[in-house]
């Protein structure tokens, strides 16, 4: 049908429409093809997105982890620490409210932010412990070992020597060198010698290794060297020994006594003689040495 294009108005939309030539747009995909590759399309935009919180993600809870990590080592790493100087005594109240008296030129430390999870202490020294109930309490010195679970008792180490006296409950004391064991109760005395071996007393006179703590010194059969040793760790003084033989002493003193007067009471019945070169040095020999 052809049309006068000046008298356009003479027809009708019908009749315009239905002259118009049909027109084939060639298009080979199919209409789930064409939905498919949209969804496709609207993915490859959103990836990028995903990634960038994908590595957010990754990079919080890093950040957390390392957090948790730097907090633990924290707690269990920081040691608090406490020095008893020479000439002194000491009360130290853990976070347990364990107690323990240190004596002169002790040294005691611990995790307090560990303490939950682990009663734990490192010591040299001497010190009386009254050990809360509670979990295993465990003392590590460089000869041995204690281990507690609620009670009271008395160590001394020093040098080589380490010495635990029990005064209520029950203590397992463990020698480092031999691996080596004892379980003590009640008014039992153990020690360990040089070559790492324990030694064990029964039925002590308890009170004698503690009379320290009410400032008397008490020695029984005990070799010279040491009661001079203890002499100069309660007041802060040096004493210079001599050529003294293997004497075992016998005795006590009271801090409350000056240190003439102590060193005199020593060294008179043993044959011993002492000089005074300075308020805190002293040399103490024999009569013919000296």
């Amino acid at each position: 049908m052809s049309f006068d294009l000046k008298n356009m108005d003479r027809y009708s939309d019908e009749e315009f429409l239905n002259a118009l030539p049909e027109i084939e747009l060639p298009y080979s995909k199919s209409k789930d093809e064409i939905w498919n590759k949209m969804f496709t399309d609207i993915e490859d935009i959103q990836k990028p997105v995903r990634k960038i919180r994908s590595h957010w993600l990754i990079y919080s809870l890093a950040a957390s982890l390392l957090l948790v990590v730097a907090c633990v080592a924290f707690m269990r790493f920081y040691t608090e620490s406490i020095y008893c100087p020479k000439g002194q005594h000491l009360a130290v109240l853990l976070p347990d409210n364990s107690r323990v008296e240190l004596n002169a030129n002790s040294n005691l430390t611990y995790h307090p932010y560990w303490w939950r999870v682990s009663r734990e202490v490192k010591f040299e020294g001497e010190a009386f412990f009254n050990i809360s109930k509670g979990s295993r309490f465990e003392i590590v010195s460089r000869s041995g070992s204690t281990s507690i679970l609620g009670t009271s008792f008395n160590i001394y180490t020093r040098k080589n020597t380490y010495k635990v006296s029990c005064f209520t409950g029950k203590v397992r004391v463990l020698s480092t060198l031999t691996q080596d064991e004892v379980i003590l109760y009640p008014k039992d005395f153990a020690s360990i010698n040089r070559n790492g071996q324990i030694e064990l007393e029964t039925g002590i006179n308890i009170k004698e290794k503690t009379m320290w703590r009410d400032h008397i010194f008490f020695f029984t059969a005990t070799p010279i060297h040491q009661v001079f040793e203890e002499i100069e760790l309660q007041y802060d003084i040096r004493i210079v020994k001599k050529d003294l033989a293997k004497i075992l002493y016998t005795g006590n003193f009271k801090k409350s006594n000056s240190v003439d007067e102590i060193l005199n009471w020593v060294c008179l019945p043993l044959g011993l003689e002492y000089s005074k070169v300075s308020s805190k040095k002293y040399i103490v020999g024999s009569k013919q040495t000296k």
